[in-house]
């Protein structure tokens, strides 16, 4: 396609984000997210050894999200909640040597508005929670490129 590249992408992350704001005075809510995958679609335009990519597709992520009672320090509530959205991104990659490149890339995943019913201990539902869940992700990597093709690659795209 000349200098158009098309790809698809699946990633899976382990995760270990938390976040926590308060509802009321002496009561908080927050979640704990523990892993996010997606597949996007990526065109990105090459010039030399350089392609600037736009990306977008679906997301899926786990958190448990929790009530606390911050002046007695005892959890009120939690739920363990899957989620389902999309995924945005741009990125630079740099072809830096035969089979190599590096690249830095921004991504928005948006999982929507959820309402959740909390449940305590004893499994009884005691909260209702209305959250919006939407991460903001930077990476940065260094590829390498197989040969499966038989022709050998140079440092161009």
């Amino acid at each position: 396609a000349g200098q158009w590249v098309f790809g698809i992408e699946g990633m899976y992350n382990w995760a270990d984000l938390k976040g926590s704001s308060p509802i009321v005075p002496g009561f908080s809510a927050g979640s704990d997210t523990n892993w996010l995958a997606s597949v996007t679609g990526r065109v990105g335009y090459t010039w030399g050894s350089t392609l600037l990519y736009v990306k977008g597709g679906g997301a899926w992520t786990r958190s448990d999200e929790w009530t606390r009672n911050d002046v007695l320090g005892t959890l009120n509530s939690a739920a363990r909640i899957d989620r389902s959205g999309y995924t945005v991104g741009v990125g630079l990659e740099y072809l830096f040597a035969p089979n190599w490149s590096a690249k830095v890339e921004y991504n928005y995943y948006d999982f929507g508005s959820r309402t959740a019913t909390l449940v305590d201990g004893a499994g009884l539902p005691i909260d209702v929670i209305n959250s919006k869940f939407d991460i903001h992700t930077v990476k940065a990597g260094v590829n390498f490129h197989f040969n499966w093709g038989g022709a050998p690659v140079v440092a161009n795209y």
